[in-house]
């Protein structure tokens, strides 16, 4: 296994290397190495007059992948010194300042004297890691080395030269399970989830038994070369298969009473958030390893012994510069280690999900993939990975370019401004003409929103709350989804409790059925809702429990005796009853409340080999169907025949075409005749 090897290109005109201005050091991915007098950590180039006169910079010019900076103000070094160029993009804080920032992937650096055309030095580093530098050692002369400890403004160490950064080892277990590592240098490791770069890692020199549960953390440290990527390995225990996703942190960072995240204690404390209470983790996701920093995430879990954890791809982490990938097609840098906290919490968020997703629905959900996680190597549960549901996902699914988001019952900004929003909210609360509201909000995602929490009856959705509108003239407001575990009672009245709030909360429950147009949408819906995507919970039910079975089991396990939930048979018996007892209750609240008047119309789809039949855009299953409906409220119907057949009117309306709007509350069924084209 070879390390990397650099290639510098180096080219001096007019004069020689030992004589002149130089570029002499570089840090393209500062986060702490240095920090400059306000406190701030930009990537830096340091110069280095080499000649026996100082030497001002005022029209010297710095020129990298295209972009270049002319230096305007007097900026003298005085010989054999050193000079810092800040490279921040902030070229308003004064001539150190430059007005690009360091390509961390690598680029050519070109330093060029007032005239335009003398070229002092020209260097072309490659992507560097974090903290690291790259530099003449010693001063001014041609030799370069990678620095693990960089000197801005200082003399170079001229000590051991690094041409490279050393390649993660390979990890297995032999035959009768003992470690086995391979690598072109020396293999240091840990078994405890600590950095295998402290000092308390340990040397392989033979295969080593570890013990079932722990993780081996390992890297490679070989001549020539600074430390670079590391390998992780998880040891199955209790049966476990090993294959989730593994999460390792310094047990410090994790337990300690004063530092820990997770820490159990007496001195936990459920409010410790933020950039403070980040730390520097490893997960392992698709069998790579990849260095991380990690939080704990949410509020709800932060109580409970199985908690969630936020993971983040930096930069300074030396993390994948593209992120994480997701089935949705995005790549961002915040993913979730989603902890439900019980089979019941699992399985409705799985279910709505999935339900979304499938029946296309205008609210967006994040997409989850459920696996065991592995925390310092003891199974800790089943967890749900999904991206954050922060601007750049929300940018990626929307396809904007820039995005308002807005979060909680507050309306709180993540990301640009709200008066846009309290512009739209106002509407709705004076229950304003359609054509106004439509104009500010895509009045189908709030919709939509509104059926799914009436139907749940999701106990906190008002906590639960994020909205974006893409930032442009046009841009209107949609809604996200998410946890979705807190169901009520198949009997309760959400209408009422709903519109009992003291002050409006999303989704407006209220508004909707006192503003008369969309009240009818909002009950249409439903009704749709209710005979396609909502009919279909038992059997996604079904399908999640089963798949998941065995790690549904296996988290209970683990957890049955420090957290309040029912087996998984029980959840997924409770979320079936739900879907079947749920629907009666809902529609006749529903209708007390606006005081329309329901029925049960039969409607008859068609075979899929003759076309679909769609009510308010959503497909019926083939067959029979009851459907309850409200007085006065048109569906939009739609038949879409199947090639070799064509439409030949309805049974049970007064439709003359295959699709229209019409009144179900008056139709005692509806058939659509299709018959067969004779070729």
């Amino acid at each position: 296994m070879r390390s990397l090897i650099l290639v510098f290109a180096l080219h001096a005109t007019g004069q020689s290397l030992s004589q002149g201005m130089l570029i002499n050091e570089l840090c393209a991915s500062n986060h702490g190495g240095y920090t400059d007098a306000d406190g701030r950590k930009p990537d830096w180039i340091e110069l280095h007059n080499s000649s026996t006169k100082s030497i001002d910079l005022l029209g010297w010019r710095i020129a990298i992948n295209g972009k270049q900076h002319v230096i305007d103000a007097p900026l003298r070094i005085p010989a054999k010194g050193h000079l810092l160029l800040f490279c921040d993009g902030k070229p308003e804080r004064g001539p150190q300042h430059l007005g690009f920032t360091l390509e961390k992937k690598g680029g050519a650096i070109l330093l060029i004297a007032p005239d335009g055309l003398g070229i002092a030095d020209l260097f072309t580093y490659p992507a560097l890691r974090a903290n690291t530098s790259l530099g003449r050692t010693p001063d001014g002369h041609t030799a370069w080395s990678l620095f693990a400890q960089p000197t801005p403004g200082a003399v170079n160490d001229a000590g051991a030269i690094a041409r490279g950064f050393s390649k993660a080892p390979q990890l297995a277990l032999d035959a009768e399970g003992k470690l086995i590592a391979t690598a072109e240098g020396e293999v240091r490791f840990t078994t405890d989830g600590s950095d295998p770069r402290s000092a308390d890692a340990k040397r392989f020199d033979e295969p080593v038994a570890v013990e079932p549960g722990q993780v081996v953390r390992a890297i490679t440290v070989q001549q020539d070369c600074l430390i670079g990527d590391e390998a992780m390995l998880l040891i199955p225990a209790n049966g476990h298969a090993g294959d989730g996703f593994a999460l390792a942190l310094d047990p410090q960072d994790l337990w300690g009473d004063s530092t820990g995240i997770y820490n159990p204690g007496a001195a936990q404390n459920h409010t410790r958030r933020g950039r403070t209470w980040e730390r520097d983790a490893v997960v392992r996701i698709d069998s790579s390893a990849i260095s991380v920093g990690a939080r704990l995430f949410g509020s709800g879990s932060r109580g409970l012994g199985k908690r969630s954890f936020k993971v983040f791809a930096r930069d300074r982490y030396d993390s994948p510069a593209d992120g994480f990938a997701f089935s949705d097609g995005t790549r961002v840098h915040e993913g979730v280690l989603r902890a439900d906290a019980s089979p019941n919490a699992f399985l409705r968020n799985a279910v709505m999900e999935q339900l979304v997703e499938r029946f296309g629905l205008h609210v967006l959900v994040q997409p989850s993939v459920a696996k065991p996680l592995y925390l310092n190597g003891a199974y800790w549960g089943l967890y749900r990975w999904m991206p954050a549901k922060d601007a750049e996902w929300l940018k990626q699914r929307s396809g904007a370019e820039a995005l308002d988001v807005l979060e909680g019952p507050a309306s709180t900004e993540r990301s640009g401004k709200d008066h846009r929003f309290l512009k739209a909210r106002d509407l709705l609360l004076r229950g304003a003409p359609i054509d106004s509201i439509d104009a500010l909000i895509d009045t189908r995602s709030l919709i939509d929103l509104a059926c799914i929490d009436l139907y749940t009856g999701r106990a906190d959705h008002e906590l639960n709350v994020r909205c974006y509108r893409p930032r442009e003239r046009d841009g209107r407001w949609r809604w996200v989804l998410f946890d979705m575990d807190l169901w009520a009672p198949p009997n309760e009245n959400s209408v009422q409790r709903m519109s009992l709030a003291v002050l409006p909360e999303t989704p407006f429950v209220p508004q909707l059925i006192a503003q008369p147009q969309l009240q009818q949408r909002l009950l249409a819906r439903l009704t749709a809702l209710h005979a396609t995507a909502f009919a279909q919970i038992p059997a996604f039910a079904d399908s999640l429990y089963h798949a998941h079975a065995a790690d549904l089991a296996a988290d209970f396990k683990r957890w049955d005796l420090q957290l309040d939930m029912p087996v998984p048979e029980a959840s997924l018996a409770e979320v079936k009853g739900f879907a079947t007892q749920r629907p009666a209750h809902l529609f006749a609240h529903l209708a007390k409340h606006t005081g329309r008047r329901l029925r049960e119309t039969a409607i008859d789809a068609p075979r899929a080999d003759q076309g679909a039949l769609l009510l308010e855009g959503l497909a019926l299953t083939p067959g029979k169907h009851t459907v309850r409906c409200f007085e006065g409220v048109p569906m939009r119907i739609e038949l879409r025949v199947a090639e070799g057949h064509e439409f030949a009117g309805w049974k049970g309306a007064e439709l003359s075409s295959a699709s229209g709007a019409i009144d179900l509350w008056k139709a005692k069924g509806l058939r659509a005749v299709i018959r067969g084209v004779v070729p």
